[in-house]
């Protein structure tokens, strides 16, 4: 299990702002029916705005930790290494598509205030969060094989699915439930809403499905590791939350809706309680499926900053195949001999976890505060 705490948190706090815009551009697009999207337009525009504030800090953090965790320095110091991550790293070379994406999203999500352009800008948004979304599969795990490889467009689709699925029932929750029960919306169009949601949710997660059990396969290597491995171990947690959300989904599908569909039959008129029974149902076992799908969330941050079994197992055949001549480095339970040049300097470009990986096959010191050898996940 990590200790990085602090490292996870920035992760989880970065996919938590990808979700949260990702779900409520999501709902704006194919959940809303059109005569709602006037009431409901302004919480979910608000809710894309407070994503995207969210999004704009956890990339600013996720820079600081990244650079903190390379270098291996404390806070105090890291400052001094950010200009070297940005220009001379392949996170930096990546993390700079966040602010030139952060600064067209903010441009578009202040054009699209009013409901009339929504839709269009909506759009434009989420294609822009995909990208912003691309950068994270393409600096960890799915990237130590190379860029552009099959394992990243999987990951990248595992966590674009993931944001619609859990995403689309945090903006449900947080912005639309609490409009639904406005005595101008019919009950026709709450429930076409609540049907374009379980449809929208059940597409998502059978994507999550696919590209989930590939991404396991990928990275434990055989199925046994999920018991005899930390990897597999904290996997079996994610997996088990994912489950329970599953169950919920289909109670949600199965009952829930059957039932608001046929209360939707109550003669005109004020709304009938028989009408929010329903619904209130709906409502309160959406919030449980969220609130099942956050604690993935966490499951999945821990993941990205453990060792998988595969990663491990190179790890540990390079340390065979170097030799016994370098500097020998602990990464969790694998010991991982660097070869050494000449002068004894570390080619910091053989380290892949946790060292600066400068593109120029040499050492760097601007300052007092050197690069360490010690490793640690990204």
């Amino acid at each position: 299990m990590p200790t990085h705490t602090p490292y996870i948190a920035v992760t989880a706090f970065d996919i938590l702002a990808i979700m949260t815009v990702t779900g409520a551009l999501s709902v704006r697009l194919w959940v809303l029916p059109k005569n709602t999207r006037a009431l409901l337009h302004p919480r979910l525009w608000a809710l894309v705005g407070l994503g995207l504030a969210a999004l704009t800090a956890s990339s600013l953090t996720l820079l600081v930790g990244r650079t903190a965790e390379m270098s291996q320095q404390s806070l105090a110091h890291v400052w001094h290494w950010l200009p070297l991550v940005v220009h001379e790293t392949a996170f930096g070379h990546i993390w700079l598509i966040r602010p030139a994406a952060l600064i067209i999203m903010w441009a578009a999500w202040f054009l699209g205030r009013q409901s009339l352009r929504g839709q269009l800008i909506s759009g434009l948004l989420l294609a822009l969060v995909a990208l912003v979304a691309f950068t994270r599969s393409a600096t960890g795990h799915p990237a130590d094989q190379g860029q552009w490889t099959f394992a990243e467009w999987i990951d990248w689709a595992h966590l674009m699915m993931g944001s619609v699925w859990a995403g689309s029932l945090v903006a449900m929750t947080v912005a639309v439930f609490p409009g639904l029960s406005a005595p101008k919306l019919p009950a026709a169009a709450r429930v076409r809403l609540v049907t374009n949601l379980s449809a929208l949710a059940a597409t998502a997660l059978a994507a999550v499905l696919v590209t989930g059990i590939w991404s396991a396969f990928h990275y434990l290597g055989a199925w046994n590791e999920l018991w005899y491995s930390s990897y597999g171990r904290i996997l079996l947690v994610k997996i088990s939350f994912v489950l329970a959300a599953i169950g919920l989904g289909a109670f949600n599908r199965f009952v829930c809706i059957p039932r608001i569909r046929r209360s939707a039959h109550a003669p005109e008129g004020p709304i009938s309680q028989s009408f929010l029974s329903p619904l209130s149902l709906l409502r309160r076992s959406v919030a449980i499926e969220t609130a099942l799908l956050l604690a993935t969330l966490v499951t999945a941050a821990v993941l990205l900053h453990a060792m998988p079994p595969q990663t491990m197992q190179r790890a540990n055949m390079a340390s065979l195949s170097d030799g016994s001549k370098g500097a020998r480095v602990r990464i969790e339970d694998a010991a991982w001999v660097i070869p050494q040049t000449a002068d004894h300097r570390l080619p910091v470009s053989a380290v892949h976890y946790g060292v600066l990986d400068f593109s120029r096959r040499k050492p760097y010191s601007t300052g007092p505060f050197k690069l360490t050898v010690g490793v640690t996940p990204l």
